[in-house]
């Protein structure tokens, strides 16, 4: 089976599946982040009012973990810098989740139906690439019908394309007064733009009105989450891993939560269960690897991460990972032989110059 491509966000830095048009998350057009050959005609794609309910398979899921996971780290991690007096930090993800599907809006109403033809012309203008001739006809069409919901919904989502984020929030709230199944929809955009307080407020709630809700319980522990607040975010995830327990990435993202927010053994155990379901996710090994060794467990950790490059000989960042633990043990030569085949596999990645120069400095050579 071929290994999945992730397409990487150029507005928001998510990762999207292939098939996608739009990034699940910002919403912003993935086009120009393709390949020239691979580019295609626009689909009209949306986010989902529902939140971002994977409804992936457990097969699915660990080939996403697997593939994407192994093959796309370098251009979505962010790695901390370092000082030349201190050893190179280990990985510092900020976003690994592949977001959910976007949904299509909805299909055109019945002709007799106030705004039906300007709405149909709203989504063809939308689907041909035009969100500003699409804002015209979508606004014709919510003053033919005032109370559609699905009108305001995608006068909102041509307005944000077009650029104009602050109205197409307006709109969403509109939209969510008239169809509270939309809400989840506003609180998300309220956070993208700029307004991650508000969203929260909007988020707890609908939680006050439906406290077991997995899907808005994972909306707000990823606000959380994406905050820097992951003490506050992983109970929210744990509800969401509960509902959906083969879903590897966002039980890392539960695993990174909790390691963040301090319960670093708790933290472990949601790491293997990843590893258990998808062994050959490189970032979950690495990052259950920076716990352990972190926990005074420094040979399970090197143990780890060698198993895993028995596995994935090719992935850089465990190589990376085994370079940092191995100088942070005051084993310079072999962490030098680590960085040199990290730089090797992955010459392009950001951090590629601060690796050399480290190494340049453990072999005691000035840098040039």
């Amino acid at each position: 089976m071929n290994a999945p491509e992730a397409v990487t966000c150029p507005t928001c830095g998510a990762r999207n599946r292939p098939s996608w048009e739009y990034c699940a998350r910002c919403d912003a057009p993935l086009d120009a982040a393709r390949p020239a050959a691979s580019r295609g005609v626009p689909r009209l794609r949306v986010q989902p009012a529902e939140g971002l309910a994977t409804g992936s398979s457990a097969d699915s899921t660990g080939i996403l973990v697997v593939t994407v996971l192994a093959f796309t780290v370098l251009s979505i991690f962010a790695y901390r810098s370092a000082s030349d007096a201190d050893p190179i930090a280990g990985p510092d993800p900020r976003m690994f989740t592949i977001g959910s599907q976007p949904v299509d809006l909805p299909e055109a109403p019945p002709p007799t139906q106030p705004g039906a033809a300007d709405y149909a012309a709203g989504r063809r203008l939308m689907t041909a690439g035009d969100p500003a001739a699409a804002v015209d006809a979508l606004r014709a069409a919510v003053a033919a019908d005032p109370g559609s919901a699905a009108y305001r919904s995608a006068l909102a989502h041509a307005l944000w394309r077009a650029g104009d984020r602050e109205q197409a929030v307006a709109e969403h709230g509109d939209a969510a007064r008239l169809d509270p199944r939309l809400k989840i929809q506003y609180a998300r955009t309220l956070e993208l733009a700029g307004h991650p307080e508000e969203a929260a407020r909007q988020y707890e709630a609908l939680l006050a009105d439906n406290p077991d809700s997995p899907t808005v319980r994972e909306e707000l522990g990823r606000l959380l989450y994406r905050s820097g607040h992951y003490a506050d975010s992983a109970p929210h995830l744990q509800v969401a891993v509960a509902s959906r327990p083969d879903d590897a990435v966002l039980r890392q993202e539960l695993a990174y939560a909790l390691d963040q927010g301090g319960d670093r053994e708790q933290a472990a155990t949601a790491y293997r269960e990843v590893l258990e379901r998808a062994p050959d996710a490189v970032i979950a090994r690495a990052l259950l690897a920076e716990n352990l060794f972190g926990r005074g467990q420094q040979a399970e950790a090197m143990t780890l991460l060698e198993a895993g490059l028995q596995r994935t000989p090719d992935a850089p960042l465990l190589h990376r990972e085994l370079g940092s633990l191995l100088e942070r043990s005051q084993r310079p030569e072999e962490a030098v032989a680590a960085y040199r085949s990290y730089v090797q596999l992955a010459p392009n990645t950001p951090d590629a110059a601060a690796i050399q120069k480290r190494v340049a400095k453990l072999e005691g050579v000035r840098p040039r």
